[in-house]
């Protein structure tokens, strides 16, 4: 096993990006609704072309394209230069995407696909500048208006500082169709604390727990660190019973009419509150993740293999379709992109089948249920949590190849934290006052009930001065 050396976290020069919400006046919207739409032709003209050439037995660069888009008319295409050149070069970034993932076994295809819209880009110096009366102004090229704005403020969401526009690299100018408002996606150079040692850490991944880390703090300790995923659970419950109950409602209705727009406009505010909400979510769970891997100064990253776990359940029959939906909506592949971002370390995937059945003392197979796992081993007895164990297991194969025993004496620390907390400390402690009102409520009510059924249960004395014709009224009477 490898366990934390003496020494200190790094830190590196990163590079980061703020999303800003910015309103438009009335004009500059017209011109920025007019340049997602040319954007996104200029975007079709160069896919039409690709394809072209490859039927010609052709295979067009990056450069091939750039020269095509900067061949069309400057009237055919009102955008900076530089605007059209990142089109082409992020077409040529999506070729390149989709043949590696063909050689990976992935069935995709290369950019085929209309579109209606794409983002604006704005380069540094030219396609960005301040003006003299300090707005914020984005070029759509020489002799055209462009857009003018309201310089915005870019605060670093860890020293809480203000970022200054000399840091600012290139701008992008997006549009957010559920939330209905467009945003400015400002990257900045910071430095950020990255793990820089020997440890290995490994993770095992789920859907109920986004992350279960585990790290040997020394020969003798295990450090496990569960990070609770519930709140994504109820955020994507509550969106898809929304949408849902909308759509029904929806498909009742005649399109374009007032009831229909209403609806649409109500599915999009839960759909963009949702998406914002659980990008908040993946950014808490790889923070926390990232607290864990520097404060044990680690310098490898494995992760249990669980890609494409979601493919062809429905086939194979593997499971319902509640858990088809859970796997088709588990946003993994975002929270291990901001966690090797965040850590500067590169993550390695390891396959993890069996590793929450085995017993990390044993070695024993067991198929747990539930969130605990307990051996069924006459002779081990074994408790801990199934994540910690799968973690833990996925170290073991890590260092030694498959699933080794840890030994004897070997003490397991587990620390659970929220991804999320909501509520501060104060209304956590109203909320607990509140609760233990209602519980002491009801327990007093249980005791004055269970009295009195005591006492009416109890049998009367002949000679009692109690004892009358007429019916007792603590007795109840059917």
């Amino acid at each position: 096993m490898v366990v934390a050396p003496a020494g200190t976290p790094t830190s590196r020069e990163v590079t980061r990006t703020s999303i800003v919400p910015v309103t438009l006046s009335g004009a500059n919207y017209r011109r920025a609704h007019d340049a997602h739409h040319l954007a996104a032709g200029l975007w079709d003209q160069a896919v039409d072309w690709v394809h072209a050439e490859w039927r010609a037995k052709h295979n067009p660069g990056k450069y091939d394209i750039q020269s095509f888009i900067t061949s069309i008319p400057r009237e055919k295409r009102p955008l900076h230069a530089h605007s059209t050149e990142t089109i082409a070069h992020d077409l040529h970034e999506a070729i390149k995407t989709s043949r590696s993932n063909r050689k990976n076994g992935m069935l995709v295809r290369t950019p085929w696909r209309k579109k209606n819209y794409r983002p604006l880009s704005f380069s540094k110096g030219y396609g960005w500048r301040l003006r003299p009366d300090g707005k914020l102004n984005l070029s759509l090229g020489r002799g055209r208006p462009g857009i003018v704005l309201e310089l915005p403020k870019v605060i670093d969401p860890v020293t809480g500082e203000l970022i200054s526009h000399d840091l600012w690299g290139e701008i992008q100018l997006c549009w957010d169709i559920d939330n209905r408002q467009h945003s400015l996606h400002i990257p900045y150079k910071t430095r950020r604390q990255v793990s820089a040692g020997e440890t290995i850490t490994t993770i095992d991944e789920g859907i109920i727990n986004p992350m279960t880390l585990a790290t040997w703090a020394d020969n003798k300790t295990i450090d496990i660190t569960i990070i609770n995923g519930r709140e994504a659970r109820a955020i994507k419950r509550q969106r898809n019973k929304a949408v849902s109950g909308l759509q029904r409602k929806l498909s009742k209705c005649k399109n374009g009419s007032y009831k229909h727009r209403r609806l649409v406009a109500a599915k999009k505010r839960f759909k963009g509150k949702a998406r914002l909400q659980l990008r908040d979510f993946d950014h808490q769970v790889s923070r926390k993740a990232t607290d864990h891997v520097i404060a044990h100064t680690t310098g490898r990253l494995v992760v249990g293999d669980v890609r494409g776990i979601e493919r062809k359940t429905k086939q194979r029959r593997r499971m319902g379709r509640h858990g088809r939906q859970q796997l088709s909506q588990w946003s993994r592949g975002v929270q291990e992109k901001y966690l090797a971002e965040k850590t500067g370390l590169e993550l390695e995937h390891l396959n993890e089948s069996n590793s929450s059945k085995t017993c990390p003392a044993c070695g024993a197979r067991n198929c747990p249920s539930g969130r605990e796992y307990r051996c069924k081993n006459p002779n081990c007895g074994f408790t801990c949590h199934r994540d910690a164990i799968g973690a833990i297991n996925v170290f073991q194969k890590a260092i030694h190849g498959d699933y080794v025993p840890i030994g004897p004496d070997v003490v397991i620390c587990v620390t659970n934290l929220e991804a999320v907390k909501r509520w501060s400390v104060h209304q956590s402690e109203a909320h607990h006052m509140v609760q233990c009102r209602k519980a002491r409520a009801l327990s007093s009510a249980q005791n004055r009930a269970s009295a009195e059924a005591t006492w009416q249960s109890k049998p009367k004395l002949a000679n009692s001065s109690t004892s009358s014709s007429k019916p007792d009224p603590l007795v109840a009477v059917p």
